[in-house]
């Protein structure tokens, strides 16, 4: 009798603790038990084909309808009773949800949780979208722009850390992830690319989200196993500060002759998997043209839209050349590359001219192999200085960064006609601020008139991300400036 009231009592104990609140633009984790146990390999039915949906309400009244996915026993097993639903959290309060499904044992299922506190980190202010009133530019929700900086092309690494792509690869161990990671903390970047699924891009340094190999699989079943590593670095990326930018099918691969069912199903799962954590956005396929037409990427990228309750960057990558979907709703921005042999005169005008295709965020991803030179650099400022709101690659990255946060890039707009004589590009505000970028360094004539003087006058280093102050010149005038040297400089004036 003793030891039953004793079992009452911690019994009742238990169920008084609370659980544990999330921190705000964390993720609350919902875990159901299905009333039945699935194989997740070759089990019938299919686990992942059943459907599972929370109906999640915000303590301020929105609504969204959130995919559930199958999990097995959770722990990365493939068969079990698990099947979770995942929730960003991104509003102080008492949050509600409540389950539909065709699965036993979940359907009518309810629940509570709590927000309260906030993320660490730069991800404690939100996730990364379109900068309110500057729609050419990137900002944190709950935070400033953010000028999005990444390297996925980096021959200067030793392998295999060359290409950010494979890091979710089979092929690569922790140890070589976290020396990734690592790297592109050190370089100072904040974007990480990698591949959801590859097989034959990289020399086929492959990443098979399905049950199998490269060579062989099933592209009905996903590796539980594997997706519980993706999260899990997803989640590092996280904490390291870097945006996931998560890219579902690579090309040379063969996934544009897949059936529609299996390309969405793999969608349908990595975002109801994924989307949930802040610090991700999502890329439908590197270089559609190679197996894809334009009318499936249309429908897939509608799909993985609706598949987007928390409204995370979705678009798609093509060959070199302009943007093909520049007024697509589904492309929340444009991801182009002017090729890894572009001339910096190249890379520029190509980022001119997507201006006038919409007035969205420009990535300008693509535009060099990534060695530490000066030519990897000056495509790298050469994007920066057509308008681009980041980039992917190049060189000397972190004072590119550093400089686009002290001019306030969004708010600058390309400028090149008030170059009067002499090499160089400008950006300007209004005439309130001006940036010149001399690739070869040499004197320029500039045309500052309109601009209330006195001005100041800085040269940036872009090799070392040093400044330099200049003699102060009177606004409304032509300038004759002279950089400190033959090398590329930066030249900021302002008020």
């Amino acid at each position: 009798m003793i030891v039953k009231m004793l079992s009452l009592v911690f019994l009742a104990v238990f169920a008084a603790v609370p659980a544990a609140a999330v921190p705000l633009y964390g993720t609350e984790e919902i875990v159901l038990q299905s009333g039945a146990s699935y194989d997740g390999i070759a089990g019938t039915p299919n686990p992942f084909d059943l459907g599972v949906t929370a109906r999640v309400t915000a303590p301020s009244g929105r609504r969204f309808n959130v995919d559930g996915f199958f999990d097995g026993n959770g722990e990365g097993g493939s068969s079990g009773r698990v099947f979770k639903v995942r929730v960003s959290a991104d509003e102080p309060g008492v949050w509600s949800w409540e389950t539909a499904s065709d699965v036993p044992g979940l359907q009518g299922r309810s629940g509570r949780f709590t927000v309260e506190g906030r993320l660490g980190g730069v991800f404690g202010q939100g996730p990364v979208g379109v900068s309110p009133g500057r729609p050419r530019a990137f900002a944190r929700r709950g935070g400033g722009p953010v000028f999005l900086v990444g390297k996925f092309l980096d021959r200067a690494a030793p392998s295999p850390l060359k290409y950010s792509h494979t890091m979710f690869s089979e092929e690569l161990g922790e140890r070589e992830r976290e020396a990734l990671l690592a790297r592109h903390v050190d370089l100072g970047l904040n974007k990480i690319n990698v591949y959801l699924a590859n097989r034959g891009d990289y020399g086929s340094v492959s990443t098979t989200p399905w049950v199998g190999t490269a060579e062989a699989n099933d592209k009905r079943r996903l590796d539980l196993a594997r997706f519980l590593m993706y999260e899990r670095w997803v989640i590092r990326m996280r904490d390291a500060g870097m945006v996931a930018h998560l890219w579902v099918f690579a090309d040379d691969s063969g996934f544009g002759d897949l059936p529609d069912d299996d390309r969405k199903r793999l969608i349908r799962y990595s975002m109801a998997r994924l989307s949930g954590y802040v610090n991700t956005i999502f890329t439908l396929a590197l270089e559609w043209q190679e197996g894809w037409s334009p009318e499936e990427v249309e429908s897939h990228a509608r799909f993985l839209q609706e598949k987007n309750p928390w409204g995370r960057l979705a678009t798609v990558h093509g060959t070199t050349g302009p943007f093909a979907f520049p007024n697509a709703p589904w492309a929340d921005f444009m991801d182009i590359q002017a090729g890894n042999d572009a001339r910096p005169e190249a890379v520029h005008a190509l980022g001119l001219a997507h201006r006038g295709l919409a007035a969205k965020p420009l990535l300008q991803e693509e535009h060099g192999l990534g060695d530490e030179d000066t030519a990897n650099r000056q495509r790298a400022w050469a994007a920066f200085l057509s308008g681009a709101a980041g980039v992917g690659t190049g060189a000397f990255l972190s004072h590119l960064a550093r400089f686009a946060e002290t001019v306030r890039f969004e708010r600058l707009e390309p400028a090149n006609r008030l170059v009067l004589a002499g090499d160089a590009w400008a950006l300007t505000e209004r005439k309130r601020a001006f940036v010149f970028y001399l690739p070869e360094g040499g004197t320029i004539r500039a045309n500052l008139r309109g601009a209330p003087g006195p001005l100041k006058v800085r040269w940036y280093d872009p090799r070392t991300g040093g400044f330099r102050n200049g003699p102060q010149v009177a606004g409304g005038r032509v300038c004759a400036f002279t950089a400190p040297s033959e090398d590329d400089w930066a030249l900021y004036i302002y008020k």
